[in-house]
């Protein structure tokens, strides 16, 4: 297979949508992941308009449920035999606990631990690649580290106020680890905070009083970036081999970002790494053992 084949979660919208006709107008075939159908559609036909030549594909999934998760991973795996990169855009900001019928807290399990299961079940494929890349488009070293692993394992919800911070360390700490783990293979793993970006996040915000989203959603508007230009940097990421650098930071712009000292802990970094594989072993496949 000569074609590059790229999984894009939060694939329907958003930054995610533009990292992804940006990466089918540079000729990857893309599997685009998100819930909504009709949305998914709409990158379809924006990504045959840029490359009508390349068979592209949109797997509606709930990433907030371990088991569709599990399911995209078998769904990816039975279409393609390689990936070259995967880019995870998909994540909510919410000032609310909520819980899932799996019994995890909403945003934990949608901004952090679906990333671990999918980019487990999946690296065998990402490894098959010449130079595989993976992108964790996140907040890359802007939050302390609120996260309460004791709180995770025992079904407890992190403080309000630490609610998405928890979940976008986590990512912090998942890029690092996941980078060491790695070394000196055919994988590069780099995590992007995209900067303020003119999105639906705060539109569509969970547990947050409506006064509070409208005015979040007034300063976006008034300084953020168009989503095409927030996608620049995770998409040259994932697709161009000459920029990069495993266990890398970057901002907008391509921009290197100190990967902070906390994130490179690697107490901290295997305590999470131990918990996140307790939480999701229901849903771990013997194929996730690569970077066990």
């Amino acid at each position: 297979m000569n074609e590059r084949t790229t999984l894009v979660t939060g694939g329907t919208g958003g930054i995610g949508a533009a990292v992804a006709v940006r990466l089918g107008a540079g000729g990857d075939r893309l599997l685009i992941a998100g819930r909504d159908q009709a949305r998914g559609a709409r990158v379809l036909r924006d990504l045959a308009g840029a490359n009508p030549r390349v068979d592209h594909a949109h797997v509606p999934v709930d990433l907030s449920l371990m088991a569709d998760t599990a399911r995209l991973a078998d769904e990816v795996a039975s279409r393609t035999s390689r990936l070259d990169a995967v880019v995870l855009c998909a994540g909510v900001f919410a000032g609310a606990a909520e819980w899932t019928s799996e019994g995890l807290e909403r945003t934990f399990a949608l901004n952090y631990l679906s990333r671990f299961l999918l980019l487990s079940r999946l690296l065998p494929l990402v490894a098959a690649a010449p130079s595989g890349r993976v992108v964790l488009v996140a907040n890359a070293g802007k939050y302390g580290d609120s996260l309460d692993l004791d709180a995770v394992l025992e079904g407890r919800a992190h403080p309000r106020r630490h609610l998405a911070a928890a979940s976008q360390f986590a990512n912090d700490l998942l890029a690092v680890e996941l980078a060491a783990r790695l070394a000196g293979t055919s994988v590069e793993v780099t995590c992007v905070f995209p900067g303020v970006v003119r999105t639906d996040v705060f539109r569509n915000a969970r547990g947050v009083p409506a006064p509070l989203r409208w005015v979040a959603r007034g300063v976006a508007r008034l300084v953020g970036s168009e989503v095409e230009t927030a996608a620049e940097t995770p998409a040259r990421l994932a697709q161009d081999p000459t920029v990069g650098s495993n266990g890398g930071f970057y901002g907008p712009g391509l921009r290197p970002i100190e990967v902070p000292r906390r994130a490179a802990d690697p107490g901290r970094r295997q305590e999470l790494w131990e918990v996140s594989r307790v939480l999701l072993r229901p849903w771990l496949s013997a194929s996730a053992e690569v970077a066990s």
